[in-house]
């Protein structure tokens, strides 16, 4: 893998020679790329002068893609993995290696029209304007975590002539159907001062993995209303004011965000529904529970009652003012977030045993201040201070044999507050006597503060009653991160560049481990300390017909925040959500990304990422079984092929391709009750067609998805907590195949 690796790099190098003398064709009226202005590194700079490496998806290639929320935009990125735990779950980014999942604060950070978000619920998208996939720590531009990268995603901005238009989406999948209206208007309110957006988008879908248990609630629906407000004010040449607020509101009978399903389908049939496990002397081995109910791909057999609510609000406000002599910008947003979330199926069958619940209020605050000199001179240099502020608090709830969705009993109270603040800065310099050449230094210091409350009670779990104590934990993290970044250009069509970047994510505490029993080496874990090395070059024919791109990179992460099921004396579990800071990781590998348009008719686009990621270290139970295993949801490679012809009668097609590699879903199985589980998701490929007619005003599209109707887990595998002896995993499942028809049309 390494001579893979650095044979990648060094045929990258020596093909740029022959990249950077590319001619210009002779015909003129080939389509171009044009020059595509990067945002997220806050100097709006080109595609192709970029020091570090970039995805840029443009508005119409989000629309050609179809993509219409967070999770496809890892389709169109090399080494970027977005998984989640259902359609309404939490959505948890790995990057180059290093993953995430949803009891970690994601390593890579997502703003949405200059508002960030730590922890990523599925949210709806409408209006997308265009999305950059920055890979690598970005901590000297942006705010805390983004110690892997980031996603900066914008949202279409108001327009000053009136803009409309609308859209009816249909699908059908397996286990149900789906219908979605969206609308947009936009135009000036003031003169040429005042202008304004809103866009609304109402969905109405069956869940696409039938429940056939018992639940009252049924086979499962989301219904999911989307609201969103935007105004921009110009009172001068120099002053521009934005301000963005939505709103979204979910309800979802029959649907719990974290429930897990058997990773292997067959054993979980053989023990549950032919007995393969039973003993009829053991109180707590599997049962024949699910009798002649089996499941198969896209159902499964759950009992407990369910339901998620969700209700989020966010309100932004940022201003650029033109000082002359540089840019100097100010935002604020803030954020609001309700989930009541019941149902978790904790026996994972149709016997009413054990059911669990969560409900969770956030309140999040984000302030920055920056100042950018201009980027026209040989010194360009930009620095601010970020603040990120957040007050949670969870209850967990369960319920104990049979019930309704309001028989479940709680908790005590978990309640955390986090301070972050960042002080950064950056200098860039092109020496006249060099040119082509750039040095980039930048520096941030970032301070966390965590502060966590637990009042004293206790959970039922029925096989067990967890004690809480009462706690008061308080703790500042802070650490300097430094990054320095090299690049040249020999030519106008060719740019070589290579960084080192260092990136943290601050400790904090397990309360879903401080029981009675736990003391400070279980509830507290360390900082996360990462360092970043990458080599790469981009490339533009002459007449921006073509690009490419590519980059080799190594990543090497300390005191590596890990998740795993912690056990009691008894070899009960605990909690399935104990975090860890002993472990260590390696991560190396390459990327390569293009797009061309040969002809008028003709789009051609795609991307690769292999990638090497393993355990180095592991605190933890048998740490020498794990060293060298694969680094849990980073797959060994992933890749994406899409062409599309537009016919000069206004018909279009267009074939995608996705090819996931294997992918581990655990550290290793050396939780010591799932030895003999399948761990591991084997390679898929994905395929996705679209036909149809577009005018100037009006378009239908017919789509198909997922056409090989594979079925891919789409989350970390995790234990049977009720039954730890049935050896099997279990993990979120990824959508099947889904058919479908969408009507457009614009004003």
């Amino acid at each position: 893998m390494r001579k893979w690796v650095l044979s990648a790099g060094a045929a990258m190098i020596a093909s740029s020679s022959l990249i950077g003398t590319a001619q210009t064709p002779d015909d003129e009226d080939q389509v171009t790329l044009g020059k595509i202005v990067v945002k997220g590194t806050k100097q709006e700079t080109t595609l192709q002068d970029a020091d570090v490496a970039v995805t840029v998806i443009g508005r119409e290639a989000l629309q050609a893609a179809r993509v219409t929320d967070i999770r496809r935009i890892d389709d169109l990125a090399p080494n970027v993995q977005f998984n989640d735990s259902s359609p309404l779950g939490a959505v948890y980014i790995s990057i180059r290696g290093v993953e995430s999942n949803p009891f970690i604060v994601n390593r890579a950070a997502v703003y949405i029209d200059g508002i960030p978000f730590r922890e990523l619920n599925n949210s709806v998208l409408t209006q997308l304007d265009s999305v950059e996939v920055l890979r690598g720590p970005q901590s000297t531009l942006y705010g805390a975590n983004t110690e892997t990268g980031l996603i900066v995603i914008n949202t279409r901005p108001p327009s000053d002539d009136f803009t409309a238009n609308t859209s009816l989406t249909a699908t059908t999948f397996e286990t149900g159907e789906a219908y979605t209206g969206e609308g947009y208007i936009a135009g000036p309110i003031a003169q040429d001062t005042l202008s304004g957006s809103l866009a609304v988008r109402y969905s109405d879908r069956d869940y696409f993995l039938e429940n056939v248990g018992a639940t009252p609630q049924g086979p499962g629906q989301i219904d999911e209303l989307f609201v969103q407000g935007r105004l921009r004010w110009t009172p001068t040449d120099r002053l521009t004011v934005n301000a963005t607020a939505y709103i979204i509101d979910t309800e979802a009978p029959g649907i719990y965000r974290f429930d897990g399903f058997p990773v292997d389908l067959d054993r979980y049939n053989e023990i549950y529904s032919d007995g393969a496990l039973f003993d009829p002397a053991n109180p707590f081995s599997p049962a024949l529970v699910n009798g002649a109910t089996r499941a198969t791909d896209f159902q499964f057999v759950h009992d407990a009652p369910k339901r998620a609510e969700i209700e989020e609000f966010v309100g932004g406000i940022s201003a650029n003012y033109d000082t002359g002599f540089g840019d100097l910008d100010l935002s604020f947003s803030h954020r609001t977030e309700d989930i009541d979330d019941r149902g978790f199926d904790i026996d994972n069958t149709n016997a009413p045993f054990l059911a669990g619940t969560q409900i969770d209020t956030k309140n999040l605050v984000n302030a920055e201040a920056r100042f950018t000199s201009p980027s026209n001179r040989p010194l360009i240099y930009s620095i601010g201070a970020s603040l990120y502020s957040e007050e949670s608090a969870l209850v967990l709830g369960s319920l104990v044999g049979p019930g309704g969705l309001n028989d479940f009993n709680f908790s005590p109270e978990q309640a955390v507050k986090s301070d972050d603040l960042g002080l950064f800065g950056s200098v860039s310099y092109s020496p006249p006597s060099l040119p082509g050449l750039t040095g980039t230094i930048g520096l941030r210091y970032d301070e966390a503060q965590r502060e966590t409350t637990q009042q004293a009670g206790e959970l039922d779990l029925g096989f067990a009653v967890f004690l809480f104590d009462e706690l008061q934990l308080e703790e500042t993290f802070d650490a300097v991160l430094p990054r320095f970044a090299l690049r040249y250009e020999p030519s106008d069509t060719l740019t070589l560049y290579a960084n080192i970047a260092k990136g943290y994510l601050p400790g904090g505490f397990n309360l879903t481990a401080a029981q009675d029993g736990f003391q400070d080496d279980v509830i507290r874990y360390e900082s996360e300390e990462l360092w970043s090395y990458e080599a790469g070059l981009k490339w533009q024919s002459q007449d921006a017909s073509a690009f490419l791109s590519g980059a080799v990179f190594f990543v090497d992460a300390d005191n590596y925040q890990e998740i795993a099921a912690l056990l009691d004396d008894a070899g009960n579990v605990v909690s399935t959500s104990f975090i860890g800071s002993d472990a260590a990781i390696e991560s190396y590998g390459f990327e390569l990304e293009g797009q061309w348009t040969p002809t008028d008719q003709l789009l051609l686009t795609g991307n690769l990422g292999v990638v090497n990621s393993e355990y180095t270290d592991f605190g933890r139970g048998e740490a020498s079984e794990v060293i060298g295993n694969p680094v849990k949801l980073v797959p060994e490679y992933d890749a994406n092929l899409a062409a599309r012809y537009e016919f000069g009668n206004g018909v279009f097609v267009r074939g995608e391709i996705n090819f996931i590699g294997e992918t581990a879903l655990d550290e290793g199985n050396r939780t010591g009750f799932t030895a003999n589980a399948v761990d591991t998701q084997g390679a898929v490929e994905m395929l996705s067609v679209q036909l149809g007619y577009e005018t100037d005003r009006w378009a239908v599209r017919l789509f198909g998805e997922n056409l090989t109707n594979e079925r891919r887990i789409s989350g970390g595998g995790f234990p049977n907590a009720f039954f730890p002896t049935d050896g099997l995993l279990y993990g979120a499942i990824d959508s099947p195949r889904v058919i479908g028809v969408e009507l457009s049309a614009s004003y």
